[in-house]
């Protein structure tokens, strides 16, 4: 009996939980990659998705540690990452999907913060600003021949001088790059 009052709670919690979760594609920092699943074919596939409760979690376990980075974490409702292993076959595709996330990103009023395009690699780096000029959003594109392409989303209040904790807590490629920049 113990263990039905328990299912029944956790149901419960779980069903609010899942109502309760954020329409994160109306905040001003989220950007929609569109569809990504032509790259999922190979094994070098990573997704992350963290949501603001998740966030909130681990900021509040590392507040006594790492204070900033806690503070960081509070400010954000959604952490996004798409990691695909390049290969000769999705190589093109994901220079196109890259180029084609540029125009988007600049069309919808997104500041390009970096450019880098050389040979075998691309980065690209885009806020989104407030009238306040809060920094409510970025997004980071990156190709490596050799290696992985890239695509984060973070959302929320962001501070550029802490990025590289955040990309060092997640293991999120990229980001430990953007507070040298």
């Amino acid at each position: 009996m113990k263990y039905g009052k328990f299912l029944v709670i956790f149901i419960i919690l779980f069903t609010f939980s899942a109502f309760a979760q954020n329409e994160y594609s109306k905040e001003p920092g989220y950007f929609n990659f569109g569809d990504l699943s032509m790259f999922e074919q190979g094994d070098g596939v990573t997704e992350v998705f963290l949501e603001s409760n998740i966030l909130q979690l681990v900021a509040t376990v590392t507040e006594d540690e790492e204070p900033e980075l806690s503070a960081m974490l509070n400010g954000l409702q959604l952490v996004k990452v798409n990691v695909f292993e390049v290969s000769d076959k999705n190589e093109n595709g994901l220079r196109n999907k890259i180029d084609d996330l540029d125009k988007k990103l600049v069309s919808q009023k997104w500041d390009r913060i970096v450019r880098t395009k050389g040979g075998e690699e691309v980065v690209n780096v885009y806020i989104k600003t407030s009238g306040k000029k809060d920094i409510e959003g970025l997004v980071v594109t990156t190709l490596d021949k050799s290696g992985e392409a890239v695509f984060v989303n973070i959302v929320g209040i962001i501070d550029l001088k802490k990025i590289g904790k955040l990309g060092a807590k997640f293991d999120i490629p990229t980001l430990d790059k953007i507070d040298k920049q």
